[in-house]
């Protein structure tokens, strides 16, 4: 009897042990989804906020977002967005469903915060990001109103800069039109930071009006929204403070530049080299006739004469696949030359012309440090087709408004 005892005894223990072992495994398991059904493509999404969007007079240190999911961090410290910067030591934290940024100093008295998540917040299985997040509130007893919408291009090529830093600097001035503060601004976090779109637009939102800002973009690798040491990278700028807008039509206006074009050169381009080349024989080159104008701009009404005649230079440039072939000069407006160019090679050209503003027959990548913008390019909608034997046409007119720079040449 005693050993039928010991044997119901242990066999009972030992299912006992399963039952409080599976129990444990189950209990400490990392969340995970279901096996089955369709693959889930919605990103995470928020269910409680400590602050709410839109609120005033915050004096918390610490603000909290609960989602409906299991979430997952990445690179807070680059992704996330604040404007003004929060404190130094400011913390990013998550447990569970629950995202926490705490900051150790009180924040700037009557001020609008702006964060930006960027790519911060994805959910755990599929990795969705969520996007497009924008959480605003004011230490004061209002939010501010003022926006400066604009765009960041390339000057070499007329494209949109994606994912450039733009940052505003408040001065002293305000309004528009005043000195820009010293340059070494770059150096130091800057008051309100935000990033460029896939088509180089940007958008500060909740600005103070009473104020006027200076605007630099440039290349931030590391996130934090100002040049450490070591980043040398091109600066772009505006040579004038800008006041934000403040319009209740705004939010119908979409994507509109508010301010200039900042021009950002991008750091690997190089200027095309002009060619020392030989024209090949007749039987096996093309020949080119180009008609080009150079453009005439605004007259006034009453007897039709350019109201500014005095125009700077237009650098005119065939170029082939390894370099300039031929290049042209004209620094008189609403004049028609006509240029032939035998003995071309064959293949296919791209007509390009420089505004060249400071008339040295050169692209120049401009200099942040000695207050110069970089020069534009522009090309012709068709390329230039060389065949052997055969006789090509073209006109292009060239535009005195610069479409890239906005500024009359």
């Amino acid at each position: 009897m005693r050993i039928k005892r010991f044997s119901w005894f242990a066999e009972f223990s030992l299912w006992g042990s399963f039952i409080s072992f599976v129990a444990l495994t189950t209990q400490c398991a990392l969340p995970a989804a279901p096996d089955g059904g369709p693959r889930d493509k919605e990103p995470p999404v928020i269910l409680e906020a400590s602050v709410l969007n839109g609120s005033v007079n915050v004096r918390e240190t610490e603000v909290f977002w609960r989602f409906d999911e299991y979430v997952v961090l990445s690179s807070p410290q680059q992704n996330f967005f604040s404007s003004p910067p929060l404190p130094v030591g400011t913390t990013y934290e998550l447990r569970g469903k629950t995202f926490k940024v705490a900051w150790p100093e009180p924040l700037l008295e009557n001020s609008t915060y702006v964060f930006q998540w960027g790519n911060t917040i994805r959910d755990l299985h599929e990795g969705n990001v969520l996007k497009g997040v924008q959480w605003v509130f004011s230490t004061g007893n209002q939010l501010d109103s003022g926006e400066i919408q604009g765009r960041v291009v390339d000057p070499w090529t007329g494209e949109g800069v994606k994912d450039a830093s733009v940052c505003l600097y408040p001065t002293r001035n305000h309004w528009h039109g005043d000195p820009v503060l010293n340059d070494s601004s770059v150096f130091a976090p800057a008051t309100y930071a935000t990033r460029t779109n896939d088509s180089g637009y940007y958008t500060f939102s909740y600005l103070r009006t009473d104020t006027a800002y200076a605007i630099r973009a440039f290349a931030d690798a590391d996130g934090n929204n100002k040049l450490s040491p070591g980043e040398m990278t091109p600066i772009g700028f505006l040579a004038d403070t800008w006041s934000p807008w403040e319009s209740p039509w705004k939010e119908s206006w979409g994507q509109v530049d508010y301010v200039p074009p900042i021009l950002l050169m991008d750091q690997k381009a190089v200027a095309d080299s002009t060619l020392k080349w030989e024209p090949w024989g007749a039987d096996s080159s093309g020949t080119l006739t180009l008609s080009w104008t150079h453009g005439c701009g605004p007259t006034y009404a009453v007897d039709e004469e350019l109201s500014d005649p005095e125009g700077m230079p237009f650098l005119l440039q065939l170029k082939g696949k390894t370099g300039i072939y031929a290049q042209w000069m004209s620094d008189q407006p609403c004049t028609t030359h006509t240029e032939v160019l035998t003995g071309l090679p064959p293949g296919t050209y791209t007509l390009q012309a420089i505004y060249d503003c400071n008339a040295n027959g050169l692209l120049d990548a401009g200099n942040y440090w000695e207050g110069e913008q970089p020069e534009t390019r522009i090309f012709a909608q068709e390329k230039v087709e060389i065949k052997a034997n055969w006789e090509v046409e073209t006109v292009w007119e060239l535009p005195r408004n610069n479409p890239i720079s906005w500024e009359f040449h």
